[in-house]
């Protein structure tokens, strides 16, 4: 409860609290919400150790000129013969190039909290667009603020319907640029490291899986992106004007998080991906048929009114949308009485126990013929054939 007080821990809460009013849907809520606390969490975690630790970086028997060396130059892979023995992690070195695993592969870690704060950026960037210029505040105009009856919502709702086909098409390029942002992330952290981003899953999940003999050692993907263990080495100028190389081994604590962490971060954007893809599926599925959006609305209220709806499927996705924002009996009050502005003939008694009553179609049609109708003209013609016969004889 105390942190919830500070602003910044406030503003983060407020991400995940209820709205009044739902513009979205709950895919494009997780794009921005669930995908931006994911990585303001890793944002925190390697911020305070990176910067704020002084222990981000720890070398054997160097001072502190050597550490903040290393730390901003970035450090190489250790030696063959040592990894596995010096260190837990074994880097296969087989095809690197002789001065490869002694180059500086370690210099992107000052930069991680940086990517972070760009990839929260870029999450939000649908998000954005949508709230602040593509919805137009349509939501708020069908469900007035105080004004809550059934039936103003439902004159709302009929009298701007000739906005629904941009809104719907709108929404789902948002959903589009919510995949595309998913990509970019991937794409942003792959240059950061090294190209070794975008397989990092897979390597991972076939390294977890293998069963390597006993004594045998199998390359780590966690390890050649994230080392724990590695060798840095200093050159400096001599007072002779020679070269003065120091080697030192070292420590870099916070990749055991990374390794985790970016592991899951991986895992997360692409099983959303997976996900927003069927989803846009689905988004173009209703789109081009009404009558699927008809029968899924059929599952949320079964109502007689909504069997005798026909719309478009623009005013399908809408009555959806409110769906989310109002009360399952409020919702349902006001489809029964858009069913009745857009079809009056549907108009139906009631029952006494609320339920819609349903009339077979013969006595519906036997009901809008005038009363007696029939009746007189058989009597008419009945009457007409006497005098005819009468006169005839």
């Amino acid at each position: 409860m105390a942190f919830g007080q500070l602003p910044v821990f406030k503003n983060f809460l407020k991400w995940f609290s209820g709205e009044e009013l739902k513009i979205d849907n709950f895919l494009f809520r997780v794009h921005h919400r669930f995908t931006t606390a994911v990585l303001m969490f890793g944002l925190m975690f390697v911020f305070l150790e990176n910067h704020l630790d002084g222990r981000a970086i720890n070398c054997n028997g160097a001072d502190n000129y050597a550490r903040s060396y290393c730390w901003i130059h970035g450090t190489g892979y250790l030696k063959s013969h040592l990894q596995g023995e010096a260190t837990g992690c074994f880097v296969d070195q087989n095809s690197m190039s002789d001065d490869e695993w002694n180059s500086r592969v370690t210099a992107y870690y000052l930069w991680i909290p940086f990517l972070l704060t760009f990839c929260i950026g870029f999450s939000k960037v649908p998000r954005v667009l949508w709230k602040s210029g593509m919805e137009g505040n349509l939501m708020h105009k069908i469900i007035e603020e105080g004004n809550t009856e059934a039936s103003v919502i439902a004159d709302n709702f009929i009298e701007l319907k000739s906005r629904y086909s941009k809104y719907q098409m709108q929404f789902a390029l948002c959903e589009l640029l919510n995949i595309g942002m998913c990509f970019l992330n991937m794409f942003i952290c792959d240059m950061l490291f090294l190209n070794k981003f975008w397989s990092y899953g897979t390597e991972t999940w076939a390294y977890l899986r293998a069963l390597a003999p006993y004594g045998q050692k199998i390359h780590d993907p966690m390890c050649e992106l994230f080392p724990t263990e590695v060798a840095c080495y200093i050159t400096i100028g001599a007072s002779t004007g020679g070269k003065d190389q120091s080697n030192y081994l070292c420590i870099l604590s916070n990749n055991l998080f990374n390794q985790k962490y970016f592991l899951v971060v991986w895992l997360w954007w692409v099983c959303l991906i997976i996900v927003s893809v069927f989803g846009m599926v689905y988004r173009v599925a209703r789109m081009s048929m009404p009558d699927l959006s008809r029968k899924l609305m059929l599952r949320k209220v079964k109502s007689q009114a909504v069997e005798d709806l026909r719309m478009s499927g623009p005013e399908y996705f809408m009555l959806d949308r409110l769906s989310d924002t109002l009360d399952h009996k409020k919702f349902k009050e006001v489809v029964k009485e858009v069913s009745k502005k857009l079809s009056p003939k549907s108009r139906m008694p009631l029952v006494p126990n609320g339920h819609d009553l349903k009339i077979p179609g013969y006595m519906s049609r036997e009901m809008n013929q005038p009363p007696y109708h029939n009746y007189k003209n058989q009597q008419h013609g009945s009457s007409g054939s006497e005098s005819t016969s009468l006169d005839m004889s």
